[in-house]
């Protein structure tokens, strides 16, 4: 539920944009948003499930995304919108890397490659079934149902997790780091709202610049005040563990590339192509198809193949997909759906071989740092890839001296667009080039680990 609302708006933007009477790429930052406030509170998240205990943030995080997404269900321009979205990626902040500390904690490390294969499939799923979801709801029940389906939905997630999370007791936590938190969260927010807004006209490029450096700025800060220090909610410390270090930093990378299809995939069905709404979130959900295919196999494919063969040839394929979408110039192109679908194949096995190899080397004490770090990386990498797709779009169009509007986007403008945000991919390669063939070796199943250690 919380990751396909992270990508449901997508389909919609069109229509949003008419009924708001707002710009068609100023949605972006109701996107964005959601993303902002995620990343500026997840920081605090491994701190809060330390003292009041997981299970219970869990529930209470919940309950404020389902408060949040009807205030969003309710807004009738776009500050109340972003505004509550701001709300409701707070509640989400709460959610998702807490409910990924549970598993972690509760986790044999010899399964924790398994373990991700589940873990990973709502971040496969929900990017790629939100577009669908959303065009189908906007197009039968209008948009903002998008968010009223969260109530009944959140309604059966609180009940299930009530039911069946582990009860655990609130520990004893390091004192709160409150200038930390402060420095990290205006940090975070500045950077990702400056990027966010950079081209947009929601404010003067000077501001967002400003912004965006102030950001940068306050996070540099953040890092020379928190070495050394115990309490440190975001610890800088945990990079001198390699094997998390490329997991962050490559998986930043790649992840810009999703975060960047998700708003220029509909854009390209719609206002590109000329589909349907309905029809362009069908074709974002033959993404989802590609990851379940994969996905039960992903654990063998690490087993077989190692973590540094299986993030290389996955980064490059998503790349490679990514300059085939530059080149779609029909909706009857032949090669469409198979490049939906290999892209989806691609992103599940990358996606599954970050998430463990990340946490291959983490002792217990560390995994809730970790996890706090691991999603304050993602959804940054997301919600920067949005902005980059955006000023992509709008480079290639100011470029080749186009016009963009909320009811036409010329197809040459995406050629560019695409070609761009493919660079992420290179970038990310060379991070994963830098895992040894023995990394992450004790997550693999002992059956070919031996076989593979003698081939290499």
């Amino acid at each position: 539920m919380e990751l396909i609302d992270a990508t449901i708006l997508s389909t919609a933007l069109p229509v949003m944009a008419r009924d708001l009477d707002v710009a068609v790429l100023s949605l972006k930052m109701a996107m964005t948003t959601y993303l902002i406030a995620f990343a500026a509170f997840v920081p605090v998240s491994g701190w809060i499930a330390d003292r009041f205990g997981a299970r219970r943030v869990f529930l209470s995080a919940m309950s404020v995304f389902i408060g949040a997404s009807a205030l969003c269900a309710m807004q009738s321009d776009l500050g109340g919108l972003v505004a509550a979205r701001a709300l409701q990626g707070l509640g989400a902040a709460m959610m998702t890397p807490v409910g990924r500390l549970i598993v972690l904690r509760n986790t044999d490390r010899k399964e924790l490659v398994r373990a991700m294969v589940y873990l990973t499939a709502p971040a496969l799923l929900g990017p790629a079934l939100g577009p669908f979801i959303g065009a189908l709801v906007t197009q039968s029940l209008g948009w903002r149902w998008i968010f009223l389906i969260n109530i009944p939905l959140g309604s059966i997630a609180l009940i299930l997790a009530a039911r069946h999370l582990p009860r655990d007791l609130p520990a004893d936590p390091v004192p709160f780091d409150i200038m930390g938190f402060i420095l990290s969260a205006i940090g975070l927010a500045a950077i990702m709202a400056g990027l966010s807004s950079l081209g947009e006209h929601i404010m003067p490029m000077p501001a967002a610049l400003g912004l965006s450096v102030m950001g940068f700025g306050l996070m540099v800060l953040y890092t020379l005040r928190a070495r050394g220090r115990s309490d440190a909610l975001l610890d800088p410390r945990l990079f001198r563990h390699r094997t998390f270090s490329i997991g962050i930093w490559g998986g930043t990378a790649f992840r810009l590339s999703n975060g960047a299809i998700a708003l220029l995939l509909p854009l390209l069905f719609q206002l590109g192509l000329g589909m349907s709404i309905l029809a362009s979130g069908a074709l974002a959900g033959l993404t989802a198809i590609g990851a379940l295919s994969i996905r039960g196999f992903s654990g063998r494919v690490v087993d077989r193949f190692g973590f540094r063969p299986v993030l290389i040839f996955g980064t490059f394929i998503r790349a490679a997909s990514l300059l085939g979408f530059g080149t779609i110039s029909s909706p009857t192109d032949w090669y469409l759906v198979p490049l939906l679908l290999t892209g989806g194949v691609a992103q599940a096995l990358t996606f599954t071989a970050i998430n463990a190899i990340t946490f291959a080397d983490l002792p217990p004490e560390e995994m809730s740092k970790g996890a706090s770090l691991s999603a304050v990386a993602q959804q940054m990498s997301l919600t920067l890839g949005i902005a980059l797709a955006g000023g992509a779009l709008e480079l290639s169009a100011y470029s080749l001296d186009l016009t963009i509007s909320n009811s036409l986007i010329p197809l040459h403008a995406f050629t560019l667009a695409f070609a761009l945000v493919a660079v992420t991919g290179p970038i990310a390669m060379l991070v994963f080039s830098r895992l040894r063939p023995e990394d992450g070796a004790a997550l693999r199943h002992k059956d070919v680990k031996p076989r593979l250690s003698t081939q290499h």
